[in-house]
């Protein structure tokens, strides 16, 4: 049975230094990032869970720009966190990575936040990871935790899909942990497929040719909308089990909301409140009224107007609450906060997992208010 370390993280404020920056592809970077003493002089050790993900808190002038990153390095390695980030052109918070970060510039965050990892999922003997693009960036940080903490008592079978070998990540990592029988690998790729890896892109029959006992598995799988759809798919053909199954998902990051005029120039990388000086954003602020429009968030001890169809995330941002985001679609969940008075519609229910409907929790990119809402956040 796998064992976390003895201390975790909870999730805090973090003021991160990039001391490093790695090119893995042609559109691929990997930020090495160290975290930075607190007010009290002390630096929390990164003892994540591995899987977990990181919230970046940029600002564009008074308006919070959340961005959610998976952790690819594993907690055995505590003195650095590792973001592996892929450059969309139409992506903001990315291209600023890419673009504008620079080794010794600081970053705040908050974290880490998720359920897809090692501990959380409990799984079998037999771990099968599938991935597709970025979305092998959670299975590398469980990998690493594995083979950093000898879990000889754990198979891989790690099947990876990309479009061309010029984007497979981590290939040669990947190789060398297989060499020492560390996993079974197997690439996949859409293109121009070299000897050794497979082409196209995953199917049934190649999963249980590379898996033949795929029923006695736990199978982890992390990558775009299409690509979760058919692992699914393919695996409910299979008759396999889906109480073993477990996904972390994303969106498209051009598909995000962003403040209105940001570029990757424009964003703050520190975090904080917004100045006093900087121009009240367009709400009316005023002492509220009966009936009137508000979300009150119960941790932060905050409560704010809304416009007419407004996501909470919409009015969180505004007030300087990080939300962790991720594809702001409402397809990964990751945004999911309970709702404790009043009714909120939202656009897709498919982020929120068996029952958590029911008990009271919503998604908070595309959940928006209906009258007075009450939002633990």
């Amino acid at each position: 049975m796998l064992q976390p370390l003895s201390s975790q993280w909870t999730p805090t404020r973090l003021t991160l230094e990039c001391v490093d920056i790695e090119t893995e592809t042609h559109d691929v970077k990997s930020f090495h990032l160290r975290v930075l003493p607190n007010a009290a002089g002390e630096a929390p050790l990164c003892l994540h869970r591995p899987g977990q993900f990181l919230t970046l808190r940029l600002r564009h002038g008074d308006m919070l720009v959340p961005r959610s990153y998976t952790i690819a390095s594993p907690p055995s390695r505590p003195m650095l966190l590792t973001l592996t980030v892929k450059r969309d052109p139409d992506g903001l918070v990315s291209r600023y990575l890419h673009d504008v970060l620079r080794i010794g510039d600081r970053l705040a965050a908050q974290g880490p936040g998720g359920s897809f990892d090692l501990f959380s999922v409990a799984p079998r003997r037999h771990i099968v990871m599938l991935s597709g693009g970025s979305g092998i960036t959670p299975m590398m940080s469980m990998l690493r935790y594995l083979q950093d903490r000898r879990e000889t008592g754990y198979r891989v079978s790690f099947l990876h899909s990309a479009r061309s070998p010029a984007d497979l990540l981590f290939q040669g990592e990947l190789t060398a942990i297989a060499a020492r029988g560390g996993a079974k690998l197997g690439f996949i790729c859409e293109r121009d497929a070299l000897p050794g890896m497979e082409a196209g892109f995953l199917t049934r029959d190649m999963l249980q040719a590379h898996v033949p006992d795929l029923h006695d598995c736990t199978v982890l799988t992390c990558g775009p909308a299409p690509y979760m759809r058919a692992v699914r798919a393919m695996l409910g053909e299979a008759g396999f089990d889906m109480a073993h199954y477990h996904e972390e998902s994303f969106g498209d990051p051009a598909e995000r909301r962003n403040p209105d005029g940001a570029t990757p120039e424009s964003l703050r990388a520190d975090g904080g409140e917004p100045a006093a000086s900087a121009a009240p954003p367009p709400v009316d602020h005023q002492p509220a009224k009966a009936g009137q429009n508000l979300v009150h968030f119960t941790l932060s001890g905050k409560a704010a107007p809304y416009r007419p169809g407004e996501t909470i995330l919409d009015v969180a941002s505004r007030e300087g609450i990080a939300v962790p985001t991720n594809c702001q679609m409402g397809l990964c969940g990751t945004c999911k906060a309970h709702c404790s008075a009043g009714q909120v519609a939202m656009d897709d229910t498919e982020g929120l997992g068996p029952g958590e409907l029911e008990q009271g929790m919503v998604l908070t990119c595309c959940g928006r208010p209906q009258g007075a809402v009450s939002i633990a956040l």
